[in-house]
């Protein structure tokens, strides 16, 4: 019996004490405990809603700003009793010009997505015509006055059309739109004319109607050139399948020499003598390069 009394006395203390525990730890609202079972929601993922991966084919347009630098150093002739350099110089020729033309062509290129990331090739093919032309005469007295050299200049450099095999390397600020760089080889027809006629008279009071001697030339050249290109744009889609981009690049082919023979000539009677140190050719120095703007449309190749 005082088994029984004394084990009754210590469940109840258990039980005391147990009661005075749980009082002391809060209760969380059954609200708490039921997000705290719940699962925790995760960040969703971009969606995909343009494709950035296959071949590409379109259009583009836009205004082309041209540079044409044209140096001819001097061509000349110089009469018997002169020295090239000390007492007979050459007349120096030369213009540059920035032109606007209008712009237009295709392109077509590859390109693949690697997660923000699209890089691919490109090439492209575009039409201008931006023109620079000028013309100068003038004359020159040499010994004494007794000669007098008379010089005629005219020249002109046309950038037609340009191409382009370049890289691209983009990233995607929004799954639908682009920003990217490119570069890499460029081409380009540039064409241009040159013309020189110098005389030579004989000034004893007065001077001359007849030239005793002459140097000319007149050429016409056309050239496929080579340089670089690089530049940067925006490109998103408008339609499933259908995007536009703006793009500026900047294209330069670089100083390059072109070398022509001049005629000379001696009817005067002094004979050979009249000429002392005709030029022998004429080296213009050019460089040619120019920045465009384009808007395009292209569309999604499978």
């Amino acid at each position: 019996m005082r088994l029984l009394i004394a084990g009754l006395a210590v469940l109840s203390a258990v039980a005391i004490v147990g009661s005075a525990v749980a009082a002391e730890i809060p209760v969380k609202p059954k609200r708490e405990r039921v997000a705290e079972r719940a699962p925790q929601p995760q960040r969703p993922a971009p969606t995909q809603t343009a494709n950035w991966t296959g071949g590409q084919l379109g259009g583009s347009n836009g205004v082309s700003s041209v540079s044409n630098s044209f140096v001819d150093p001097g061509s000349f002739v110089c009469p018997f009793g002169t020295t090239f350099n000390s007492n007979c110089f050459e007349t120096p020729f030369s213009f540059s010009g920035n032109k606007t033309s209008y712009t237009i062509g295709p392109f077509a290129g590859y390109r693949m997505q690697m997660g923000w990331w699209v890089v691919g090739i490109e090439g492209d093919w575009s039409w201008k015509r931006a023109e620079t032309s000028s013309n100068l005469s003038s004359s020159t007295q040499f010994l004494s006055g007794s000669v007098l050299r008379t010089d005629q200049f005219s020249g002109s450099v046309k950038q037609t059309w340009d191409a382009s095999i370049r890289g691209r390397v983009g990233t995607l600020v929004t799954p639908w739109s682009l920003v990217y760089v490119t570069g890499g080889v460029a081409f380009g027809e540039i064409s241009g004319t040159f013309a020189y006629n110098g005389s030579l008279f004989s000034c004893s009071s007065p001077c001359s109607t007849t030239s005793f001697a002459t140097a000319t030339t007149q050429v016409n050249w056309s050239d496929t050139r080579v340089g670089s290109t690089v530049g940067a744009g925006w490109e998103t889609e408008l339609w499933m399948g259908v995007k536009a981009r703006a793009e500026y690049r900047y294209t330069d082919f670089g100083r390059y020499t072109k070398t022509f023979g001049l005629t000379n000539t001696c009817t005067g009677s002094s004979g050979t003598n009249c000429l002392s140190t005709p030029s022998g050719n004429v080296s213009i120095d050019l460089r040619e390069s120019f920045h465009t703007f384009r808007v395009g449309l292209a569309i999604d190749l499978p």
